[in-house]
């Protein structure tokens, strides 16, 4: 802490967290209650584990990687605004072998933030990392939309922050427009149909 001018998480950025994460599961719950299936209800728990136990690193800065990068003739920027990390290390003491799990998320403070008042863009990149978790049935989603599994896996990430930002009252506008141009992470998936269809429009 010492080492930055300023803490990064004050008590005022801390509460705010506190409370999106207190509306969010609130709003998850809601969600899994009204859901039509015991699939999606499983996918809903799992979440609401995230956002209840999860840790987040945050950064001092406004993303957490940049890279540019060129083909076809063309010059492309990709952004990284958060991850969610989870490692496994393997510790040998002599005979004996330990594993250590960890499951964290990093995040930009910068991107987050707006002094001590969660950005619109900040709540659904947090929302988008507590999406991700081992999901059911993920292989078969994969296959059957003609897309990789990681694909899968960041697609459902979109769509449950999606849904969770219109359950939480963001205009569906406000929700389309802050994923407007991530339709090149999918390629050829129709990517912003999967979106309406998440938040009902």
């Amino acid at each position: 802490m010492g080492f930055f001018k300023k803490r990064i998480l004050s008590k005022k950025r801390k509460k705010a967290i506190d409370e999106f994460r207190k509306n969010a599961v609130r709003a998850l719950e809601e969600l899994k209650r009204d859901s039509k299936d015991s699939l999606s209800r499983q996918i809903y728990s799992k979440m609401i584990h995230n956002v209840e136990h999860t840790t987040i690193k945050f950064f001092p800065r406004r993303s957490l990687r940049e890279t540019i990068f060129g083909g076809g003739g063309r010059i492309f920027a990709s952004v990284v605004k958060g991850e969610h990390v989870n490692q496994i290390k393997i510790y040998q003491k002599g005979n004996q072998m330990f594993v250590v799990k960890s499951d964290f998320i990093n995040l930009p403070a910068g991107h987050v933030f707006n002094k001590d008042r969660l950005t619109i863009d900040g709540i659904f990149t947090l929302s988008h990392e507590y999406a991700h978790f081992p999901k059911p049935a993920l292989v078969g989603f994969a296959k059957a939309n003609a897309m990789s599994y990681d694909q899968a896996e960041e697609l459902f990430a979109d769509m449950l922050s999606a849904k969770l930002a219109v359950k939480l009252g963001y205009p569906k506008d406000k929700i389309l427009n802050h994923f407007s141009g991530r339709g090149i992470v999918y390629g050829r998936v129709p990517f912003r149909a999967f979106i309406l269809k998440a938040i009902g429009k």
